[in-house]
């Protein structure tokens, strides 16, 4: 059945067009602008028995996000999330495609183990289209070199760990066979980057004072440590020239500082801002302590309002929420050492920028926004992770999408959180622009709060 919306705003990366959508076989088969010329022409012609028509009543619509950074924490850890909650909790972030990450238990780092969340974890279960990150340790390389890349959306290293990533590899010299094996096999890596040999340092010399307060993390993996790491990771990768490289949350001015530096030599390299950097800062330790204990760590009022600024200005090459969610009992304690690192988000991520962004710009910069939402949070990781038929409202891509309106409000509460961890560093806040409806390849899967149908996510092959 043919659908159309209409009255709708629709956003892509360089425009808003006032017009509708017609989809057809879950594509989007005919954008119709409103106005022609300056002279108005709607759809209303095509309306007919035949189509099920949706009126947006002058909503935004978005494309459907991709959620580049996702845990869903199976196999192993399902009493943080599952498949299931984790993927309807990104319906209603206006979140469509995730890309699961490696560190579950045990890690995701052979090709029997990817398999078995191809063929049998995901199957049936999950509410978004996926694809895979597979993830590598230093005992395992020669999996790298067998892996089909059309199976995997990229291969995931950690140099510095915590508490949830058993697998690091911190060296050089491994690093660089790392990196020696994907650019041979053109494979994306996509690197948390944090010196691990600082972060010990640093975690011997604090131990020794008594501290537990959650403030204390953002001393302990301070700009140094990650500045560092990427300085490696960039400086080791810079002899491939044709090489992927994308880096995960990058945090600091310094480190989009060294990415465009590495962009202007002509590198293929990218780097992801994680929307909680946009949200809490240092200052927000007292109130949220260990619920906002992430990494790489928060960073101080005046980076984060640089980062807003760096993310205006367009060196952001992917925005998501680091959807990184645990159990409960893990997170409220006092003692920063015994908290896990990570924080759930994938559901209130982009009512929260929406909201950040309206504050720090005005409201009447609110599609200039939207627009970059679109282009950082769905156009470009496309692109990137080539995902075909994603990636923006255009003719020919698959029909996912967000209707929103930037001027309703959501208190978050834990009655509305579809993830199993059941609990939001959000909570209470008052958000704008929560997403309405979310369609996947056309059909309405999350409608004001609920979630619509079964499971009918597709795995995203190459």
């Amino acid at each position: 059945m043919k659908k159309l919306i209409k009255n709708c705003q629709i956003v892509t990366s360089e425009k808003i067009i006032e017009g509708d959508i017609l989809i057809e076989d879950g594509i989007i088969k005919d954008l119709i602008p409103n106005f022609f010329d300056g002279k108005p022409k709607t759809a209303k012609k095509l309306v007919s028995s035949s189509f099920e028509t949706i009126d947006a009543e002058g909503k935004y619509i978005l494309p459907g996000l991709i959620e580049v950074h996702g845990h869903m924490r199976e196999p192993g850890l399902t009493h943080k999330e599952n498949v299931e909650t984790g993927t309807q909790a990104a319906l209603a972030g206006g979140v469509t495609t995730i890309i699961d990450m490696p560190n579950t238990k045990p890690p995701t780092v052979t090709i029997d183990l990817l398999n078995e969340k191809i063929h049998k974890i995901y199957p049936n279960r999950s509410f978004t289209d996926y694809a895979f990150f597979m993830g590598a340790s230093s005992d395992k390389l020669s999996e790298l070199e067998k892996v089909n890349p059309k199976d995997i959306a990229g291969v995931k290293i950690f140099t510095a760990g915590h508490e949830t990533t058993p697998t690091t590899i911190p060296d050089d010299l491994t690093l660089g066979k790392v990196i020696k094996i994907l650019a041979k096999r053109n494979i994306l890596l996509a690197v948390h980057a944090e010196d691990q040999y600082l972060i010990n340092e640093y975690n011997s010399k604090f131990k020794k004072t008594g501290r537990t307060d959650a403030t204390l993390w953002s001393e302990i993996r301070g700009t140094s440590v990650v500045t560092t790491a990427v300085a490696r990771i960039i400086a080791l990768a810079s002899k491939y020239p044709k090489f992927k490289l994308y880096l995960l949350h990058l945090s600091t001015p310094e480190e989009y500082s060294l990415l465009e530096d590495a962009k202007k030599k002509g590198m293929n390299v990218y780097g992801e801002l994680v929307g909680y950097q946009l949200v809490f800062n240092t200052d927000d330790y007292k109130k949220y302590g260990n619920k906002i204990k992430v990494s790489p760590a928060i960073r101080s009022p005046k980076d984060q309002q640089q980062l807003w600024q760096i993310f205006r200005n367009g060196q952001v090459d992917v925005l998501c929420s680091e959807h990184t969610p645990h159990e409960w009992e893990t997170k409220n304690q006092p003692d920063m050492w015994k908290a896990q690192s990570g924080t759930p988000g994938v559901q209130e991520t982009l009512p929260a920028v929406i909201t950040g962004w309206m504050k720090q710009f005005g409201k009447n910069k609110i599609e200039e926004g939207l627009m970059k939402i679109a282009f950082c949070s769905s156009e470009n990781p496309a692109k990137i992770f080539s995902f075909k038929g994603k990636g923006g409202i255009k003719v020919g891509n698959d029909a996912d999408l967000i209707i929103l309106d930037p001027n309703s409000i959501w208190e978050v509460k834990k009655s509305d959180l579809f993830s199993k961890c059941g609990w939001s560093a959000y909570e209470g806040m008052k958000l704008n622009g929560r997403p309405s409806m979310t369609f996947l390849r056309g059909e309405l899967v999350y409608n004001n709060g609920k979630i619509i149908g079964d499971a009918m996510g597709r795995w995203i092959n190459h």
